[in-house]
């Protein structure tokens, strides 16, 4: 067997590991918060207030020291909490151990949903928890594993630094700039180090081969998908606002995209 390609299988084994740090181990407890609740009886309009000054946007409605569904503050007029409230439907309850990956393509359907400690509903999760830290890990961490595995293949791909040929000169001359400060700190690295994601993508855009073997059908959709790819990346590392409510959608599918692609990079070994 090749040391090469030993070597490869092992970095894939290695980069499969750490996904399912991320993918499986950061659960959407991490972004829950604790739900209070009113009662069946309670009115309305006071309730509405309450949510107002506490900025809630759901609230859980008690029957009798139990849960039973929750009211919607911009739903509440006149009456009772009674005239108002929804029951939980099964689309909008999770488990407490859900993976928190998983949480975020259950957004793709509904505004919110409901964690399930045992047999009782405890905590909420709104589209305005995908902005906690821990939703910002999840991501940076899966752009971070791709960007790895551009690497691996690239090193790969193409041997003595061949892919210099997919990149303009201001591009190489970057590179190399950047690698000739990293070498006199005495990093042991190479050249290809110092390539960017917008490198990286230049690269692999630019062979049809590895284009075809990464499921990317053209040219196009791919500079589409990267160029999303690095705005969000660098919203995570400035701490910006990962999306606004009425594009929540977009970063669904650009997640599944990531999702699909990291798939395919695991089958190139």
């Amino acid at each position: 067997m090749p040391v090469i390609r030993a070597q490869q299988r092992d970095k894939v084994s290695s980069y499969q590991s750490l996904r399912s740090i991320y993918e499986q181990n950061i659960t959407v407890n991490s972004i829950a918060e604790t739900m209070d609740t009113c009662h069946l009886k309670d009115d309305a309009y006071v309730i509405k207030e309450m949510m107002l000054n506490k900025d809630y946007d759901v609230l859980g409605v008690e029957d009798s020291g139990v849960v039973i569904g929750y009211v919607v503050r911009d739903e509440l007029k006149e009456g009772t909490c009674q005239d108002y409230y929804r029951s939980f439907s099964p689309t909008e309850l999770v488990s407490e151990s859900t993976p928190l990956l998983q949480t975020l393509f259950i957004f793709k359907e509904i505004d919110r949903i409901f964690i399930l400690e045992g047999n009782r509903i405890t905590k909420v999760v709104t589209l305005a928890d995908l902005q906690k830290p821990p939703i910002r890990m999840l991501l940076f961490g899966l752009i971070s594993i791709l960007e790895m595995h551009l690497y691996r293949i690239i090193n790969d791909y193409f041997p003595e630094e061949t892919w210099k040929k997919h990149l303009n000169p201001k591009r190489i001359q970057f590179a190399e700039d950047l690698y000739s400060l990293r070498k006199a700190k005495n990093e042991a690295i190479q050249l290809s180090d110092c390539l960017q994601i917008c490198d990286k993508r230049d690269i692999v855009l630019h062979e049809e081969p590895l284009r075809d073997l990464l499921g990317i059908d053209t040219k196009t959709k791919g500079k589409q998908f990267f160029k999303k790819l690095e705005e969000l990346r660098n919203n995570l590392a400035h701490s910006q606002n990962i999306n606004t409510e009425d594009s929540w959608n977009e970063l669904f599918s650009l997640i599944e995209q990531t999702e699909q692609l990291l798939e395919q990079c695991e089958k190139i070994k």
